[in-house]
């Protein structure tokens, strides 16, 4: 077991914002309490707050957070990013007609969560006007960081924010016949951080700037036809990515040993490009017995792709790279159809037959132009010969493949049936092309032409059953066994066997859970340096053991818990080249991870609620296995994740509630002690009720 012990340290003066904003925030619930310190009346429906003729319901969190960092505040900020200061925990506005038949809109709803300091947040608006329109909106924004020591030396970072928004509005919402559909849809992001780029033998950290965006523009209708339930859309999506990275000082690379430094880098990697894409879905259901169900999707992408690199340094050679330029440029089209049918019959009340059929196929066609000029002189300064590289390359990809599953479900009686099914899929890829190269001699392969085909199928068989050996018992269990295509196409298929068993027991005050995963997988493959004798097939093997139970001891004192223990063996086979002789070894990893969780909730009287959890997350990894020789390799991430909180909620008033808490972080890696923190995070709020919503309370 894993033991981390830390010492407390003063909180930095930066968070003395978040201490004055807790005090006054204190100073401001007990005065609400003093003041309401008399009985409050019963409410009754008048009290409910009107606007216009609208019944208005407000529910609003606001709050302080204050946090302090024991640690590495990086790694925190990777896994949690939490901030300190004022923000809005949720707040939700409704807006309902008294007569059901509003002006302008008959509901309204506004959602909001996690803005101020939280990683992510949301706001969400729905209006709707029975017969008429309905709109949902809903704007998020994420956070993300990630700045870890223990990957890529520390050099792969990002700070950025994502920006994805969703605008959808129905035109004769209610209408059967006819509906009208409209939608956009945006998502950026953009931030700083840092890269690796790899010349001369070596690999040197590179500041980047991420930005890039993407928007869908929608319109579409449904409706009824012949019987038929259809839906029809067409979409455009428009993407940029105009990201870029350079090097803010000069740099000597990650390998010392070598002569390779860098004095200046950029790198310029512009893409933009659209999707034009129709959908069309249809579904009926004959004499209640047969049931129909298709969906097609044709879409044509159009790619452009820039690349721009200026190099200036020294190479592995000790020479002087006055310049290194890289001028690519890229053009590519994609275009895709997509069919499904769904048909089932149900042949008798117990007895039904189902069959999928899946259609696949796409087209890529595309070519790219590249030229490298490169400037060097010697180590004496002496200018040496300009090298000129100078190719081109194209390609036409046809990618088809069909999946067909077929699957019987018979309900023997009411406490115990079964399900058998048997999938299919034939994949074929074909390649054609050229690569040439024009600053070199035309030759026997300059240019080189391709033309390759390749076919492939897999089988799986499915299998499953519901028992319920009592009333309140029941068991589930499914299978599946077979091969499934390799998302390498020149490896072969994926051998793999999963199950899982569910069982469900539910008491008059208690429900009890238990499931079991296991998932075999094996991925056969050979070497091209060893001998095809040597079997060099990769497998995973994973358990997954849960158990959560539901307890309502007393109608004011709830209590829930759970554990799943995940049991992980990977086993790859790899090729080591030590002093120009190829050995062969292992890869192995190991999982060993163990996570529980407990909740409690008592409300102590009218006025006074707690509630407590307490979370751990275990991996012990590869325990005590550790290699010694080189060409065996032992992988695993043990570490420990510890997160217990507790809430105290006071009913000061009909139209207020004061949050109270504490939340605790605590992660400890014991292969790499310096990524190790301890996150205290405490908090309080107001929850304002007023109008309808103070009423119902």
């Amino acid at each position: 077991m894993f033991v981390h012990q830390t010492t407390a340290r003063p909180i930095p003066h930066s968070s003395g914002l978040w201490f004055l904003a807790f005090g006054l925030m204190l100073a401001l619930a007990f005065g609400v309490a003093a003041q309401s310190a008399t009985p409050t009346p019963t409410p009754t429906p008048s009290d409910g707050g009107t606007f216009n003729g609208y019944h208005v319901s407000l529910e609003g969190v606001f709050g302080v957070r204050g946090r302090s960092i024991d640690g590495n505040i990086n790694k925190y900020r990777s896994d949690l990013n939490y901030k300190s200061g004022f923000r809005f925990f949720d707040s939700n506005l409704l807006l309902e007609s008294d007569s059901g038949k509003g002006r302008i809109f008959d509901s309204l709803l506004i959602s909001n969560s996690g803005w101020g300091g939280d990683p992510q947040g949301f706001t969400r608006v729905n209006v709707e006007k029975i017969g008429f329109y309905k709109f949902n909106a809903n704007v998020r924004r994420i956070t993300y960081f990630n700045n870890l020591s223990n990957h890529a030396l520390g050099e792969h970072t990002a700070n950025t924010k994502h920006w994805i928004g969703d605008f959808d509005l129905v035109l004769l919402p209610q209408n059967e016949t006819l509906r009208f559909n409209l939608g956009a849809s945006f998502a950026s992001q953009k931030g700083p951080g840092f890269t690796t780029a790899r010349a001369y033998s070596d690999e040197f950290p590179i500041s980047s700037n991420t930005r890039n965006n993407t928007d869908d523009f929608r319109v579409g209708v449904e409706g009824k036809l012949l019987g038929f339930n259809f839906g029809l859309t067409q979409g455009l999506r428009i993407f940029k990515d105009k990201s870029n990275y350079v090097l803010t000082a000069p740099n000597a690379g990650n390998n010392p040993a070598n002569t390779a430094a860098l004095a200046t880098f950029t790198r310029d990697f512009p893409t933009e490009g659209h999707s034009w894409y129709t959908q069309f879905n249809a579904h009926r259901t004959f004499a209640k017995k047969f049931d129909f169900t298709t969906r097609f999707i044709y879409s044509s992408t159009n790619t452009d792709v820039a690349f721009f690199e200026r190099i200036t340094g020294r190479d592995n050679s000790n020479n002087i790279v006055d310049l290194d330029r890289f001028n690519i440029s890229a053009r590519s089209k994609r275009i895709q159809t997509r069919g499904d049918i769904g048909l089932t019959y149900q042949i008798t009340d117990k007895f039904r037959l189902s069959n999928t059929f899946t259609f696949d196929r796409f087209t890529i066609n595309g070519g790219e132009a590249f030229e490298e000029a490169l400037f060097r002189r010697n180590n004496a300064g002496n200018p040496l010969a300009t090298v000129t590289t100078r190719t081109a390359g194209y390609r036409v990809t046809n990618f088809r493949r069909y999946m067909n599953t077929a699957e019987g479900d018979y309900q023997v009686n009411h406490n115990f049936g079964f399900h058998l099914g048997y999938r299919y899929t034939s994949r074929r890829v074909e390649g054609m092309g050229y690569d040439v190269t024009y600053s070199a001699a035309n030759s026997a392969t300059n240019p080189a032409f391709i033309n390759e085909t390749e076919n492939n199928s897999t089988n799986a068989v499915i299998g499953g059953l519901k028992v319920k050996p009592r009333s309140n018992w029941v068991i589930y269990a499914d299978i599946e066994h077979g091969s499934a295509d390799n998302v390498f196409t020149r490896l072969e298929n994926y051998k793999y066997t999963n199950f899982r068993v569910r069982s469900r027991i539910t008491l008059s005050t208690l429900a009890l859970n238990f499931s079991v995963v296991t998932k075999d997988n094996s991925n056969p493959s050979n070497s091209i340096v060893i001998p095809a004798t040597i079997d060099f097939t990769t497998n995973v093997k994973s358990r997954f053991y849960s158990g959560t139970f539901d307890w309502t001891a007393r109608p004011n004192f709830t209590v829930s818990g759970g554990y799943t223990y995940r049991h992980l063996t990977s086993y790859t086979p790899i090729i080591l080249p030590i002093g120009g002789v190829y050995f062969t070894g292992t890869s192995q990893y190991f999982s060993r991870d163990n996570y529980g969780y407990l909740d409690l909730a008592w409300r102590a009287n009218k006025y006074v609620a707690l509630y407590g959890a307490y979370r751990i997350s275990l991996d012990r990894g590869q325990g005590d296995r550790f290699s010694n020789v080189i060409q065996t390799i032992i992988t695993s991430y043990p570490m420990q994740f510890t997160s217990p909180e507790v809430r105290v909620a006071f009913r000061l008033h009909r139209h207020v509630d004061w949050n109270v808490g504490y939340q605790y972080y605590n992660y400890h890696d014991s292969q790499t002690p310096l990524q190790n923190y301890a996150a205290h995070l405490p908090y309080t709020s107001l929850r304002i009720f007023w109008g309808k919503s103070a009423v119902d309370r």
